[in-house]
């Protein structure tokens, strides 16, 4: 890249002692003068982004925002070289990994689900089972707090945004090709492989360039260091845009996903206790169980500039989803005799999303007060249809199990559901910007539910409407150019199960959450450091489950709170940081049961930590550039459940990742080793039978290249 500057400049990078950057001049040398170019080699894409969307559903500088919302783009997600988004979870601060299904995670110690992981902003994973892929993702813009205004039924932890990538008006074809294996104890170098591919296609489709397409195809094929455990995953991505003015765009394609693998449930601990753990590549299920997921999502979006400074934007998704699942599923474990229940179980899982957001945003005035406006309403419809059929349970051996085999048609059971859901939603949400120091904002959101309840194996049927008016507010106070404060308060909304009642037959009323967060924003030197710092305080209330006597019932609530803080920081061209820290303190707040109330919420680690660094050489080597990264993570310890009797404690950890590659043109080579240590590690777990155990040392080795 290059950049021309004068020569007061260039005695300033000398001065500074950046004497290792290669110079090319248009004059001779002896003759400096203003037009002097610099050749910066090893200049970096940065991990930093000016503005972000996912706040407010327009793009707005993350200083201006009364939220916490982390970045993780395309650069980053390629420098750790993660094939799915859960590699890059460590590098997220208040997020912690609960198991390995995409919603496995808690995000300000708040579990997940399904919704909080949304595509373009709106509800509906093309799978489930496995971490959504990245061949798609332009960046994951993760919103922390509660996101109902905006996006409805979300929890009140936050949500993960991913915005997928668009076509280009420049014609390119990018490729990307990795190979990796394992060497650990249990899978040596060359024993267990895996390789991925990705081939992305993109420009225009006319002279004029107002059709454009994008064409991403992808697969991976890996072993895993688990015993009998692999998966075969294939992606298409088929993308177009048209641009018949220059204020008018409508891009419309399509989401097709299949993946497969073998099933698998993880390890389990005697007397729960984790030194009392099998090895990491014990596997309890038959080398023939299954998990597979396919998907089709539909989806398009129309944007066009309406009278008196407003714009119109609609947004759609349509998502057609199955996972089936046939296994020998870990039901528990006996400590006694030391042995593994596991159940013979069929299920196919069959669901659908439709989701229209239409809204409009523009500028008035009241005297000197510019009021940014946003108007929009959601429609949703879902379906649920569960059929799910078990045989009988097996007792294996702890350390040594043998494929289960056989079923026992006496102990068959079918259970079969299905659900509606039709949802509404009508929203609002004003950016007063006072002064050119304080901003106020502030929206309401009405929020709607009916759902249809069929529960075919019982010839029953119910119904239920759910209702709620949520608010939130923030206010941004501008120190000075770069830095800002903020404060805010918002509230989420969720619906509790139709098929939960209480003694009485009667619905519950619907999960609630709040939060209120206060924070600092800050470009310390320049617009390549961000520093952001934040306290925040969330309680979700409403929460059901069964007591002892085996009724539902409202059983109190969960309560939140920490601090996070995250820099990101491009001192020089050539060299970049990212680092973040965040305290959670996430606990049974409120539980008729004294064993539980108290106790720390599953899955939620009072710290985490990470380091990243990438590192360009600044002269040439063989006529490329060489880089080098080193990350690091820690994670304290956590529990597989609140309740004492059936929990296990998995202890912290650290990993370390580290990564040297070579540019050189539009080519990369990179050579990745993830866990350079070794570390045994857990990624998640339930109660004492379902631990996950984390990737032991592997190694990637990649090729990239655009022509």
């Amino acid at each position: 890249m290059k950049l021309t500057i004068n020569a007061l400049a260039q005695s300033l990078i000398l001065a500074l002692g950046i004497n290792h950057y290669a110079i090319a001049s248009d004059s001779p040398q002896d003759s400096p003068n203003a037009d002097d170019t610099i050749v910066i080699v090893g200049q970096q894409n940065s991990y930093l982004n000016p503005r972000v969307s996912t706040a407010t559903k327009t793009d707005i500088d993350p200083l201006d925002t009364p939220n916490t919302v982390n970045i993780i783009n395309q650069q980053f997600l390629k420098d750790i070289r993660a094939t799915s988004l859960a590699d890059a979870y460590g590098y997220t601060t208040g997020l912690t990994r609960s198991g390995v299904n995409a919603d496995s995670f808690t995000l300000r110690g708040m579990p997940a689900d399904l919704n909080t992981i949304q595509v373009n902003g709106l509800p509906g994973l093309a799978s489930r089972f496995g971490s959504p892929t990245t061949a798609n993702i332009e960046r994951v813009e993760i919103l922390k707090g509660p996101a109902s205004i905006m996006y409805g039924q979300v929890q009140p932890g936050g949500m993960i945004n991913i915005i997928t990538k668009k076509p280009q008006e420049e014609a390119a074809i990018n490729y990307d090709i990795a190979t990796r294996t394992y060497d650990t104890g249990v899978s040596g170098f060359g024993d267990d492989n895996g390789l991925t591919g990705t081939i992305d296609a993109t420009g225009p489709l006319n002279s004029s360039k107002t059709w454009l397409y994008r064409m991403i195809i992808s697969g991976k094929d890996a072993d895993s260091y688990r015993n009998d455990v692999d998966q075969h995953n294939y992606y298409l991505f088929p993308t177009l845009t048209y641009r018949p003015s220059e204020i008018t765009e409508l891009t419309f394609g399509l989401e097709l996903e299949s993946e497969q693998r073998v099933a698998d449930n993880g390890i389990a601990a005697l007397n729960n206790d984790i030194h009392q753990v099998a090895p990491i590549d014990t596997h309890y299920q038959s080398a023939d169980d299954t998990d597979e997921d396919k998907g089709t999502a539909a989806f398009a979006s129309f944007k066009t500039a309406l009278i008196d400074d407003f714009d119109l934007t609609i947004d759609w998704r349509s998502v057609w989803h199955e996972d089936t699942r046939d296994l020998y599923e870990t039901k528990d474990i006996n400590d006694v005799t030391q042995t593994v229940s596991v159940r013979d179980r069929d299920q196919v899982n069959k669901r659908e999303y439709h989701y229209l957001d239409v809204r409009t945003t523009g500028s008035v005035w009241t005297g000197n007060i510019e009021h940014q406006v946003l108007i929009g309403t959601n429609l949703g419809f879902e379906k649920k249809d569960f059929l799910r059929e078990t045989y009988a349970t097996t007792k294996i051996d702890f350390l040594n199990p043998q494929d289960p085999t056989g079923r026992n048609q006496k102990k068959y059971k079918q259970d079969h559901r299905i659900t509606e859901y039709t949802n509404y939603g009508l929203y609002a949400q004003d950016t007063m910007y006072l002064n050119p120091s304080w901003t106020l904002m502030g929206g309401l959101r009405y929020t709607r539910q009916d759902v249809d309840f069929d529960y075919v194996s019982k010839s029953s049927s119910d119904t239920q409407t759910t209702d709620a008016l949520v608010s939130q507010a923030g206010i941004v106070y501008k120190v000075l150019e770069g830095t800002s404060l903020y404060a805010s308060y918002g509230e989420s909304f969720n619906p509790n199960s139709v098929e939960k009642k209480d003694s009485h037959d009667k619905a519950f009323d619907p999960e609630k959450g709040r939060q209120y967060e206060v924070g600092t924003k800050t470009n310390i030197i320049n617009e390549k450091t961000n520093l952001t710092v934040a306290y925040f305080d969330i309680k979700k209330s409403n929460v059901v489950d069964k007591n002892d006597a085996g009724n539902y019932q409202l059983l109190g609530e969960i309560r939140s709170k920490g601090i996070e803080t995250e820099m990101l920081a491009l001192p020089i061209d050539n060299w970049q940081i990212k680092l973040g820290y965040a305290y959670v303190d996430s606990q049974v707040a409120e539980n008729p049961d004294p064993s539980i109330q108290g106790n720390r919420t599953p899955m939620t680690a009072y710290h985490d930590a990470y380091f990243w660094t990438k590192y360009n050489f600044p002269y040439e080597i063989a006529g490329g550039v060489v880089g080098t990264t080193l990350g690091a993570n820690y994670e304290s310890a956590r529990y597989t459940s609140e309740d004492p009797s059936d929990r296990v404690k998995l202890p912290s950890y650290v990993t370390v990742d580290i990564g040297v590659h070579y540019d050189i043109d539009q080519y990369r080579a990179s050579l990745n080793v993830g866990n350079l240590f070794d570390k045994e590690y857990y990624v998640g777990g339930k109660d004492s039978h379902r631990l996950y155990t984390g990737a032991p040392r592997t190694i990637t080795l990649s090729f990239s290249g655009t022509f």
